[in-house]
């Protein structure tokens, strides 16, 4: 009995001995890297006025996104590329992303067509780079007489002022007619 004591407590310090030297660290998990989201977009962009891109990197995670962002601009339409002609590089710039997002203001630009594109690189080996581009066409100035931008609301297409209140006069009177059949018949 004795002997065999003093075999399974040396069976059990052996498998205990492996657990209890690792019992305290962490499991170790494999790095994973984890994907980000670039969204680049210009509002609006009218010739002579500098352009104000809006830049936004984002993580499906808690920690806080940082890098480096190259931001170029481009003349050309989105078909130009497909179509393998080169496209003229108009302004390039590198800013600090530091995970919130970004108003660049950029460059006067010529009307036309052109292309806005982003490539983020990040700090740590935890992220993924992305990319991402926007086309935006730089206009002239608007039908409306006003310059592009800021300024009063844009037309939604409802009905003109006037219009309502016809409208409204035509229901009142309907209803006083109404009104007069059913006296006259009693």
């Amino acid at each position: 009995m004795r002997q065999f004591m003093v075999t399974a407590f040396a069976a059990l310090a052996f498998l205990a001995a492996p657990v209890s030297a690792h019992a305290g660290e962490p499991e170790p998990y494999p790095q994973v890297d984890i994907p980000t989201s670039c969204n680049v977009s210009v509002p609006t962009a009218v010739a002579g006025q500098r352009v104000v891109l809006r830049v936004v990197v984002s993580a499906s995670t808690n920690l806080p996104v940082t890098g480096s962002v190259d931001i170029k601009i481009t003349k050309g339409t989105a078909t130009a590329r497909t179509a393998r002609v080169a496209p003229v590089t108009v302004w390039t710039k590198t800013v600090r992303y530091e995970d919130s997002p970004l108003r660049v203001v950029g460059p006067r630009l010529s009307r036309g067509d052109h292309i806005a594109s982003v490539r983020f690189t990040p700090d740590a080996n935890t992220f993924i780079g992305c990319d991402d581009m926007a086309p935006f066409d730089v206009g002239g100035i608007r039908d409306d007489g006003d310059v592009g931008g800021e300024g009063d609301l844009p037309e939604t297409g409802g009905p003109h002022f006037l219009l309502l209140i016809a409208g409204a006069v035509l229901v009142l009177a309907g209803a006083e007619r109404v009104a007069a059949s059913r006296r006259s018949r009693a």
